[in-house]
């Protein structure tokens, strides 16, 4: 599997990246000790080691920033509301700025993966004709994704897309003192990685590789970048191969059991997945972003299950509140399940809810080893949702049993599947005025979940909301209900980016201000029959009762937002302080 030969390499790719961090003033120096790429590269053994160590620096958690880059859109709340602290503050606020930690590092994790890249590729190129040409075009379209990948997060979160284009491994310091390029320049550069990759790719690969990209990987991501520049005839092509292709193999999952769990890790919806470990180097701290374990399931499990720090987040409201309300369609035999009592009826939430959120009054799906999540965490500090996505709920009883910590966590972070594919090309289609289209794209999504279906009815087996939908309701319908809930906190920075294309941000926070929620309590029953109360934690929209407590969010977040300042990322101080060539 690619994860055993990334610890297998991994000491003499530590030593190469070593090598070649010196400080820049000697970097217009020889020097006569260094590893020579005349020397090391010299098969395609050594440059897969290189190549494994691109995917390595895949595993940086900031390089997907997720707990902050959910923040600063709608989806998220910094640590508990009793006590609003930790890094993700500054992002929940729109208070960000060029000094910050985290935009530093995710700036300098985007492109350390493109040096490796580029080290692969320039390697590659020595070889060229001299090699077997199959096994190298295999490694040059992988290295080409990982580089084009990156440059497309760069351009899609920092200044406005004008950023450093790293093409070549710096040899010297005016390599390093590199302007900005226009965002025009960036996307031509960066498709074109992605049209190699997508060109000469594999369908698949053999059991044993998996995490490795693939064509369908590399046409989303090219389709996402055509997407978000609006050139949707471009971007549903590729979604439609992305779908259509049978070359692939993905699907919509249907199985519960495959969501968000370590059974259901590489399923065949997954595109694109970040492959992480418990099995290796255990001993490196939590903190060491060449190590194979991640932190999300510390900062999105409860306090009382191993949860906490820093970077910790939750659901805010209205998500929350969109999730409880979900219809689900009474004709589909998945929505009924036996209570205690015998009787069958509804289930208590949706499977989509309950497959990646944790509910105070979801009294069906098993957590943390716990027949519900009532009896597991303690829902305290007026925290109503725990998010499930990159937790081990599924596996064990605390996440202090994982990784003996509950800083560490092996579960797999998919980046791209195939529900974003489906969800993106309704959109293109919703644009170009083929609504129907649009609606089988999303009603495929909702009927994976066993939810009611939109639009007018076409099949007696289902229920259908029988709303006549035109282009603008149902683009609104993919903004505030469809895509939000689908894909919540997932890839990269998606909800950030779709909130700042569609021009909606500020308005979105103006709104979410604007709206009242409150928390009262919940009785549940314990394992001995008793009844218990969870106090302030069941959410109820309008306003607050004399028995509940209002939930404020979004108040300062709306005053704070300024589009000129916060759409995007500035570049970071690290690199204007250090770089000679950048005006900013």
């Amino acid at each position: 599997m690619i994860m055993q030969f990334i610890k297998n390499v991994g000491f003499v790719l530590i030593a190469l990246m070593a090598m070649t961090s010196c400080e820049k003033e000697f970097l217009n120096e020889a020097n006569p000790n260094g590893v020579s790429t005349d020397i090391y590269w010299a098969n395609l053994e050594e440059t897969e080691s290189t190549l494994t160590s691109v995917y390595g620096g895949m595993l940086n958690t900031y390089l997907l920033n997720i707990p902050a880059e959910n923040l600063r859109a709608d989806m998220a709340f910094p640590r508990e509301r009793t006590r609003i602290t930790g890094a993700g503050v500054p992002f929940y606020y729109q208070q960000f700025n060029s000094s910050n930690s985290t935009i530093g590092d995710k700036w300098d994790a985007c492109y350390q993966v493109a040096f490796r890249a580029n080290q692969v590729i320039e390697a590659l190129q020595k070889l060229e004709g001299s090699v077997d040409e199959d096994r190298w075009v295999l490694q040059m379209a992988q290295a080409r994704f990982l580089r084009g990948l990156v440059h497309h997060y760069l351009h899609s979160t920092f200044n406005e897309g004008r950023i450093i284009i790293r093409d070549k491994v710096p040899q010297s310091l005016a390599d390093f003192n590199k302007p900005v390029a226009s965002s025009e320049e960036v996307i031509a550069f960066f498709r074109d990685d992605l049209k190699y990759a997508y060109d000469h790719l594999p369908a698949t690969y053999p059991p044993g590789n998996e995490g490795r990209a693939t064509a369908a990987a590399a046409a989303t991501v090219l389709a996402n970048s055509y997407l978000y520049e609006g050139e949707y005839e471009e971007a549903k092509t590729l979604y439609k191969d992305v779908i259509e292709n049978p070359d692939y193999g993905l699907e919509l999952v249907e199985d519960m059991n495959l969501l968000w769990t370590e059974a259901g890790e590489f399923n065949k919806e997954s595109i694109f997945e970040i492959n992480y470990t418990l099995d290796f180097q255990l001993e490196d701290s939590q903190f060491d972003e060449e190590s194979f374990n991640s932190r999300l399931a510390r900062f999105t499990a409860p306090i009382n299950l191993g949860g906490g720090g820093q970077e910790t987040f939750t659901p805010v409201a209205w998500l929350t509140h969109a999730y409880r309300t979900e219809k689900m369609d009474t004709l589909d035999d998945r929505n009924y399940v036996v209570g205690d009592d015998g009787q069958t009826r509804l289930r208590t939430a949706t499977l989509r809810t309950s497959a990646m959120m944790a509910m105070v009054d979801d009294l069906d799906t098993p957590y943390y080893l716990q027949a519900f999540a009532a009896r597991a965490a303690n829902f305290a500090r007026l925290t109503f949702t725990y998010l499930k996505k990159y937790t081990n709920h599924d596996i064990v009883a605390d996440e202090g049993e994982t990784g003996l910590t509950g800083w560490k966590s092996g579960r797999n972070v998919v980046v791209n599947r195939l529900a974003e594919v489906h969800l993106n090309l309704a959109e293109c289609q919703i644009k170009t005025g083929e609504i129907d289209a649009a609606l089988a794209n999303i009603n495929a999504i909702r009927a994976r979940w066993g939810l009611i279906l939109l639009g007018p009815s076409t099949t007696p087996d289902r229920t259908f909301d029988g709303v006549a939908y035109d282009a603008t309701s149902l683009m609104n319908r993919l903004m505030y209900v469809e895509k939000p809930l689908e894909l919540s906190f997932e890839g990269h920075a998606i909800r950030a980016i779709d909130l700042r294309r569609w021009g909606i941000t500020q308005q979105r926070f103006r709104e979410l201000a604007e709206r009242k929620f409150s928390v009262v309590d919940y009785d549940y029953t314990a394992e001995d029959g008793s009844t218990v109360t969870h106090r302030e934690s069941l959410l109820v929209e309008g306003e607050a009762t004399p028995s509940g407590t209002p939930i404020v969010e979004y108040e300062l977040t709306a005053e704070n937002y300024n589009p000129d300042v916060h759409a995007y990322y500035p570049i970071p101080l690290g690199e204007v302080q250090n770089n000679s060539s950048i005006d900013n």
